[in-house]
């Protein structure tokens, strides 16, 4: 029989780290967004107890989640039985190619005659090569009036820079007159901030960052974290934190940062990264980047 600690009992970093999963794969299966998301894991990242990961944790399992007790024994449990994941659709690979060699020698080896459709496919094929290469001239004798036929546009809205951080920083200051906020989550395109309503409360309202325009996006809250400064953190140790943990990941599809008041351990920036599979791996750092917490060691 699983015995079970009661949710009052102080959480370890173990419980953390599996409710931080669970959340990534719910938000993976689409039962929650990414501001959701969000909130979740970074109130997940401070939970002191088990009672407090089952009420962030909750509504996103079928069952109320079990914590094992260091003092209790186990007995061993069954196998877990694989969960059923759709397989991706095949590639519709086409058949074998065959070379005008191969049918010229089947032709003179075998005794039936060889199927039109063996010259008819081979011509195919160079009549749209030949298509492709005329497309190709015409793009290229189009484009001969520029200095650098090979730049590429880069993409817009790139958030999760130096750069970028420091554009959001000049918006939040031209918004409310300040660059004091409760937190700021930044992933590569574009960024989510929560703003102070007033001068003192801890009432806050949530705006969406693209790159070029900051907008409400119509989400108020009551926030549980003090406010800190955005000028505090240099954009360059986000993006150095990211590199980090992106390296955690086998394959990482998903990274993003958050900013906050400084915890207990000073950490003040997290990164986060995952895969497609739901692995997860996050790191928490000082101002200066220091890392004072890493998921992968816990």
């Amino acid at each position: 029989m699983l015995l079970v600690s009661t949710p009052e009992q102080r959480a370890r970093d173990q419980d953390r780290d599996a409710a931080i999963s669970l959340v990534e794969a719910a938000w993976a299966d689409g039962q929650i967004i990414e501001a959701d998301r969000d909130k979740r894991v970074q109130e997940l990242q401070r939970a002191h107890t088990l009672a407090e990961i089952d009420l962030l944790t909750r509504g996103l399992q079928a069952t109320t989640p079990t914590y094992r007790t260091e003092s209790v024994p186990v007995e061993p449990e069954e196998p877990v039985q694989p969960v059923d994941v759709v397989p991706p659709p095949p590639v519709p690979y086409g058949p074998a190619t065959t070379s005008l060699a191969d049918v010229s020698t089947s032709s003179v080896a075998g005794t039936a005659r060889p199927s039109k459709a063996l010259y008819v496919i081979p011509l195919v094929v160079v009549l749209l090569v030949v298509g492709v290469a005329s497309v190709g001239v015409f793009l290229a004798v189009a484009g001969g009036g520029s200095d650098d036929q090979t730049a590429v546009a880069e993409p817009a809205g790139q958030v999760l820079t130096d750069e970028g951080y420091d554009d959001l920083v000049a918006a939040v200051e031209d918004e409310i007159g300040s660059t004091s906020v409760f937190d700021a989550v930044l992933y590569p395109s574009y960024a989510v901030v929560s703003l102070p309503v007033d001068a003192t409360s801890s009432r806050e309202s949530s705006y969406y960052w693209d790159g070029d325009d900051l907008r409400a996006n119509n989400s108020k809250s009551t926030s549980s974290d003090p406010r800190f400064d955005l000028t505090l953190v240099d954009g360059a140790v986000l993006v150095d934190l990211v590199d980090q943990v992106r390296q955690l990941v086998d394959e990482p599809s998903t990274w993003y940062t958050i900013v906050r008041a400084p915890s207990a351990d000073r950490a003040m920036v997290w990164a986060y990264a995952s895969n497609e599979y739901g692995e997860t791996a996050y790191l928490g750092a000082t101002r200066d980047g220091t890392v004072v917490y890493d998921s992968t060691k816990h």
